[in-house]
């Protein structure tokens, strides 16, 4: 089996948790998750009136909110980008087809799903996918092969809404909610939103390696799955074991947001160095507070970091609820010392990209840095390829790692 990239225990003692304080790219729908009209037909050489039918609504989803505290309170929160189609028939007599598609809004979960034909659509339903286009899916919700883990399928989750036989030529559905059983893989798609936005790639890709045919993030999630909280890849040099290189969750696992960006931010550094890794080993049984090697707490606080940066704050937050600030000396002053721990690294990397920072007030400069140069620890990064890349390890930039007890 492969050493996988976990997400990191919480420290074992000591430090009180803080307050809760595919390859094709996005069409143009994805910037106003709109509906994409047909054509409309044309009998022989006569204009025919054309008919628009449109169901309108908000998709949304209940989810626990770990990020809220050890209490996890249920909260709806509305699905953004997620990919609908819109299924009926053409004629009272047709087969029913696909007639649109496209994806909820950007920032308010709306769709407008519609139909222009030289008739109203009959028997018209929405159907919804865990996915943004195709460049990030949720999958798992088949049935794996004998032999493989029950996580390892690439059926989407998916539902309708209630068939309408006779639409109005406008029907406002309201708030559609995700069912109970599927609502996780709602949240994990709507949650990588917050990874995309800050991509800083230049093209709709993830990285700046590609600008058309895009590597879509694939996140595996069952209720019941076998196993989770990780990135499924071969970890060091040798390692011949056949990862799907997909992030892998469980259970609760999606309860909190930090943990979903923690798993994505380690295939994300996949992507930046163009599918290479740095060689880790000795990373079992990383935590938070104590160091396992140098190249386990670059990699696992560069995860740490992804996710608090995309989050715009400093934590670290389980699904339980606990969470710790890394930035917070109370909590992190019992912690181990050094570029071994990856809560250090992580704490010194959102320092290097605050806006008070060295490196502009965001991390795009380590994103094109990490672009050309694959780094094997923290201190390859900081010593060798920030000057290379045009970025200060004197001055503000020392004074961060070594404030985070990082000396070099």
């Amino acid at each position: 089996m492969p050493i996988r990239s976990h997400a990191p225990s919480a420290p074992a003692a000591g430090p009180t948790a803080a307050p809760a304080t595919r390859r094709r790219v996005l069409a143009a729908a994805l910037a106003v998750g709109a509906g994409i009209a047909l054509a409309t037909p044309l009998t022989a050489g006569t204009a025919v009136a054309a008919s628009t039918t449109c169901l309108n609504g908000t998709l949304a989803f209940d989810h626990n909110d770990a990020e809220a505290g050890t209490h996890k309170p249920l909260v709806t929160q509305r699905a953004r980008n997620s990919n609908w189609e819109l299924w009926g028939r053409r004629t009272a007599s047709g087969q029913v087809e696909r007639l649109s598609s496209g994806l909820t809004g950007a920032t308010d979960g709306r769709f407008s799903a519609c139909h222009t034909g030289t008739a109203a659509p009959r028997d018209v339903h929405v159907r919804f996918f865990s996915s943004a286009g195709t460049l990030w899916r949720v999958v798992g919700a088949g049935t794996a092969k004998q032999g493989d883990p029950n996580w390892k399928n690439e059926t989407q989750y998916t539902f309708t809404t209630a068939t309408r036989n006779t639409p109005a030529a406008a029907t406002d559905l309201g708030t559609v909610k995700v069912p109970r059983a599927m609502q996780q893989a709602w949240k994990i798609t709507d949650t990588l939103n917050q990874l995309y936005s800050k991509r800083g790639s230049g093209s709709l890709c993830w990285t700046a390696h590609q600008s058309s045919a895009c590597d879509p993030l694939t996140v595996a999630w069952r209720q019941d799955g076998s196993s989770g909280g990780y990135w499924d890849h071969p970890s060091f040099p040798g390692d011949t074991s056949d990862g799907t290189d997909w992030v892998v969750l469980k259970a609760d696992d999606p309860d909190s947001k930090h943990l979903i960006l923690h798993e994505a931010g380690h295939w994300f550094q996949w992507q930046l160095h163009n599918k290479q890794w740095p060689p880790v080993r000795d990373c079992n049984g990383h935590s938070l507070d104590k160091g396992a090697s140098a190249a386990c707490g670059w990699t696992e606080g560069f995860a740490n970091a992804v996710a608090a940066y995309a989050l715009g704050d400093s934590r670290y937050t389980f699904s339980t609820g606990d969470s710790y600030d890394l930035l917070d000396q109370r909590v992190v002053g019992g912690w181990g010392k050094g570029d071994w721990v990856e809560g250090r690294v992580a704490a010194a990397l959102l320092e290097l990209w605050g806006p008070n920072g060295p490196d502009g007030g965001n991390w795009n400069r380590t994103l094109k840095l990490m672009n050309t140069y694959v780094s094997g620890d923290f201190k390859q990064y900081f010593t060798q390829h920030r000057p290379l890349a045009g970025l200060s390890t004197t001055g503000a930039a020392k004074t961060i790692i070594n404030r985070n007890t990082i000396v070099y």
